[in-house]
């Protein structure tokens, strides 16, 4: 969330919106989602990037009233990534929980950031079922 929250300053917004947290989880490096977006060629640059074109000319269009915990998309894959979570037998929500949200939640900038860089819901599912796999085997 720090993360998040530091990009959306970035930008100089007064609300968090799924594309910053999909900047903070590539951001951040170390957590499942960030190893799988680079896995799938995802990196912090082609992710500015593509964040950067669309929110630039959202910008244009767009007025932010009051400061907002979070814009509607972005409330509605924190809800999915808790149910993620809890899914998953696990109550705390981690970088791959967000990123299989932001994946699931159509229409937010965050989805199409990631649709544009090619990357699915399926080969998200498909990474982290792979490397749990091997940290199972490893223990």
């Amino acid at each position: 969330m720090r993360l998040a929250k530091e990009a959306a300053r970035e930008y100089g917004l007064g609300y968090v919106g799924t594309e910053h947290l999909l900047l903070g989880i590539v951001r951040e490096g170390q957590g499942l989602g960030a190893q799988v977006l680079l896995e799938l060629g995802v990196t912090e640059y082609n992710t500015q990037a593509e964040v950067d074109r669309r929110v630039h000319a959202r910008l244009n269009e767009t007025w932010v009233l009051g400061r907002l915990p979070g814009t509607p998309h972005f409330r509605d894959v924190w809800a999915r990534a808790e149910a993620e979570a809890r899914g998953s037998a696990n109550w705390q929500i981690s970088s791959e929980h967000l990123l299989l949200a932001l994946l699931a939640e159509r229409d937010s900038v965050g989805h199409q950031v990631l649709q544009a860089l090619g990357v699915s819901l399926e080969s998200v599912r498909r990474s982290i079922a792979r490397r749990r796999t091997v940290c199972r085997q490893s223990v």
